[in-house]
């Protein structure tokens, strides 16, 4: 039974998505604002919620970060799913740019208590995710880290709740 639950859930994931061709994890090399470079794969322990951002777009979907918090924390859920900051920086990855976003990095990461990983190389930008480099995108993941859904730009209210049953789904499917 719980083999066809997750069964279901994993053929929802590709149907949200768009498609067969999206059945591979979601992966690329980052680095931690130490310097040390880290596969995302290896954060796909739960669900996810990936936020891939510029520095000129970390607030527009802060109503969306806000809203995850106070719903986890309401239903007792943070530790249910991860929640992974992306930083493109690829076009800050020379000297000594490159330590002026780092010290800024550390900075976010403090205020927030959330690690925020670079994509210095602009992997996350090119195929086969090709994630837009301009504006916030908030992708969803199962645990295998398939996505489930994809959101660019601001979130409107419709969304938040698409973002919200799906999270709840793959929750419940673990």
């Amino acid at each position: 039974m719980e083999n066809h639950v997750r069964s279901r859930a994993v053929t929802a994931a590709l149907v949200l998505w768009g498609g067969l061709a999206a059945a591979e994890p979601f992966d690329a090399t980052v680095e931690t604002s130490a310097g040390d470079r880290v596969q995302l794969k290896a954060l796909w322990t739960k669900p996810t919620v990936l936020f891939y951002e510029d520095r000129d777009s970390t607030k527009l979907n802060q109503h969306v970060k806000d809203a995850l918090f106070a719903r986890g924390k309401e239903r007792g859920l943070l530790d249910a799913v991860n929640v992974v900051a992306v930083a493109n920086v690829a076009k800050y990855d020379w000297f000594p740019a490159r330590t002026f976003v780092l010290a800024a990095v550390k900075d976010a990461e403090a205020q927030f208590h959330v690690p925020v990983y670079c994509d210095f190389k602009g992997d996350l930008a090119r195929a086969p995710w090709s994630l837009p480099t301009r504006t916030s995108t908030v992708v969803v993941l199962s645990t295998a880290g398939v996505p489930v859904v994809i959101f660019k730009g601001r979130l409107a209210d419709d969304e938040l709740a698409k973002l919200f049953s799906t999270l709840e789904g793959l929750v419940a499917a673990r």
